[in-house]
């Protein structure tokens, strides 16, 4: 379990470019290469010095005589589908190598900032609006960078639909890629759940929160937005289970139709995908 939790850990800076959408073409998915250009036209930078264009994956979980047990598309990732990647070279980072690692800005991704997280009951009634519209701003704005895969058999790339979503709707999906049960010697086991039940919990959950807050500052322009927290310690109640903040629930236990959360929706591309009912399949290959 701690092998499985470790990588998840590890490698989900390649899950939140699960399938980028400039990957997802016939010739990407045949040559099984995802290395896009960047601004020069060069893939992954290359000629501008930013990566390049690699050969296999940096990170192998199991032994292959332990992940034959699996029938997961997780294990080894992302070599199911991509037999080459970009490898981005100093703080460059993302799937073509045209961004800079978190906390790094600038054209050359040499300027670095720290961004500063406020506890959430201590942001003023600007930050706290701030906030709150940029969430609803990310939830209706489609990913121009990513799309999500949805097939009946990832053994047959004629059945692949990528799907459009939104920001967030994307990162909605991440977390139900990371926490899907396992498919071990042929049967689903429900009983684990690597993301919430061993040691890389707070690592990868993180690095989700992280990916959303990068996101958002991208479609905002704004370098300064830093996601809140919440310190619950020695509370007996939620304190911030209001209105003003996350949302109160009315007399039949429901979300409170005054909460800035009323309106939002699944959207209709990830219903099949996120329902506890989907198919066996859907959940094989999602």
């Amino acid at each position: 379990m701690f092998t499985l939790c470790t990588f998840f850990a590890l490698v989900l800076g390649a899950v939140y470019c699960q399938f980028p959408r400039s990957c997802t073409t016939s010739a990407a998915l045949r040559s099984k290469t995802c290395c896009p250009p960047w601004m020069d036209g060069s893939p992954c930078g290359s000629r501008s010095g930013r990566g390049q264009c690699r050969n296999g994956v940096v990170f192998t979980p199991l032994a292959a005589s332990r992940a034959r047990q699996f029938y997961d598309d997780r294990l080894d990732w992302p070599r199911f589908y991509y037999d080459r990647t970009c490898q981005c070279f100093g703080n460059y980072s993302g799937y073509n190598c045209g961004r800079c690692k978190y906390g790094y800005y600038g054209d050359k991704c040499d300027r670095k900032k720290t961004v500063v997280r406020k506890e959430i009951r201590q942001l003023s009634f600007l930050e706290r609006k701030r906030f709150f519209s940029y969430l609803a701003l990310a939830k209706t704005t489609k990913s121009s960078d990513f799309v999500i895969l949805s097939t009946g058999d990832r053994h047959h790339q004629d059945t692949y639909r990528f799907m459009d979503a939104s920001i967030y709707d994307i990162f909605a999906w991440i977390h139900y890629y990371s926490m899907k049960p396992i498919l071990l010697n042929g049967t689903f086991d429900f009983s684990r759940n690597y993301a919430h039940q061993g040691p890389a919990f707070p690592g990868w959950h993180r690095l989700g929160l992280v990916f959303l807050e990068t996101e958002i500052q991208r479609l905002t322009g704004d370098e300064d937005f830093a996601i809140p927290y919440y310190d619950w310690r020695g509370e007996k109640n939620c304190s911030i289970c209001t209105n003003e903040f996350i949302g109160a629930s009315n007399a039949q236990g429901f979300l409170d139709d005054d909460s800035h959360f009323a309106s939002w929706k699944v959207s209709s591309n990830l219903i099949a995908i996120l329902s506890p009912d989907a198919s066996r399949a859907a959940f094989t290959v999602l």
